[in-house]
């Protein structure tokens, strides 16, 4: 058997799966329900791959009847990443009742089609694996295909907008930038939709006169896996929290703020009252200079409810609490920085002083505010 550059790929990745799927499985720390959903959803893929490379190393063509298991596994990778996405955003998450639902298409699919390759003689099938590695395929293999791409697109849409509840509900709830910051989820996503993407177009190319490139461009994607799934292994090996598996998290169902704050019975003129109280206990104590500073407790200083804080917050500023807290600690550093007590006064220490515990967030939040780098201020008012 010749062994190319594609099946060492091939080979590598599979294995790198197997050892993330199984780190998650035995990862006793953080949520365990978002470790395990986590690894299934790796331990899917690896398996869909093995499926793939056993077939085209011709493994199948002495018992033709054990093909095909993997075909449906496709079918898992939207809902698992949907249910994971779910567990680490909504508190208190169970996978129980309705959710178990999400897995029927992949359970119907896979009973119906191992009913219909079994049933089929053992000539037949080894002519529809010969066809199939000479990628010619019937058109309803094409339709199924863009069916399984269809479904999971639907799941990455609603994880995105699951995503969004929870940045919105956090940002009203917390001022420090890593209690909203969910980007190696969102990276995620991203990149299994654009693989995805790319391999429901590579799948086209047999209706096509670019088909001979079909195991090129397959192999570039299995490359693109590995090195995705190398970055996770390390990620994990220098963090064990490299996927953000706390055992809390704030729930990510919310509503939106006119049914939120509705029958609150707060007039105006309190809403007025109440933030000039606000505004001046921020410039006379300076809460925001605690980086872990929540509305749970700025309300307690203020001796109001959280609630009535954010609405006050919301409907007079137009702001959320993560905006309104923040806003206070840029202009603190932009004021540092223009006019610091030493010139000597480096970038970092200004962050921490203003109440920023991580460089990264600031530098963000600092972008965002002024449309310059905190050192790019610096140096233009020095």
């Amino acid at each position: 058997m010749n062994i190319t550059i594609a099946d060492i790929f091939f080979i590598l990745a599979i294995f790198q799966l197997l050892f993330i799927s199984f780190f998650l499985f035995t990862y006793n720390k953080g949520k365990k329900i978002s470790n395990i959903l986590l690894g299934f959803f790796f331990l899917s893929i690896c398996l869909n791959l093995v499926d793939v490379f056993l077939l085209m190393q011709r493994v199948y063509f002495s018992n033709p009847q054990l093909a095909g298991w993997g075909n449906c596994l496709p079918l898992l990778f939207g809902p698992l990443l949907y249910l994971y996405t779910q567990s680490i955003l909504i508190e208190n998450f169970r996978f129980s009742g309705r959710k178990w639902l999400h897995l029927l298409p992949f359970i119907i699919a896979c009973i119906a089609l191992e009913v219909f390759w079994l049933k089929q003689p053992v000539d037949l099938q080894t002519k529809i694996l010969e066809a199939i590695l000479a990628r010619k395929i019937p058109d309803s293999v094409y339709l199924s295909s863009s069916i399984i791409f269809i479904q999971f697109l639907i799941y990455i849409i609603a994880s995105i907008r699951l995503i969004r509840k929870y940045k919105k509900k956090v940002a009203e709830k917390f001022s420090d930038y890593k209690r909203t910051n969910l980007a190696w989820l969102y990276s995620t996503i991203v990149f299994f939709t654009v693989l995805m993407s790319i391999s429901m177009l590579n799948g086209w190319l047999g209706l096509t006169p670019f088909a001979q490139y079909y195991y090129i461009a397959f192999t570039i994607i299995i490359f693109a896996m590995l090195i995705f799934v190398i970055r996770v292994v390390l990620g994990t090996m220098r963090n064990p929290d490299f996927f953000g598996m706390e055992e809390e998290r704030p729930s990510a169902e919310f509503q939106l703020p006119t049914a939120k704050y509705a029958g609150s019975g707060l007039v105006d003129s309190e809403k007025q009252r109440i933030l000039q109280e606000i505004l001046q206990h921020m410039e006379n104590k300076k809460p925001w200079l605690e980086p872990e500073l929540t509305v749970d407790q700025l309300a307690t200083a203020l001796n109001i409810r959280p609630k009535i804080l954010s609405q006050v917050i919301n409907e007079t500023l137009h702001q959320n609490f993560f905006d309104f807290i923040n806003r206070y600690r840029i202009e603190e550093a932009k004021r540092l920085l223009n006019n610091p007590p030493d010139k000597k006064i480096t970038v970092l220490e200004v962050l921490y002083q203003v109440g920023f515990n991580s460089k990264s967030s600031f530098n963000t939040l600092f972008k965002r505010h002024t449309g310059l780098t905190p050192s790019e201020f610096k140096k233009m008012h020095l």
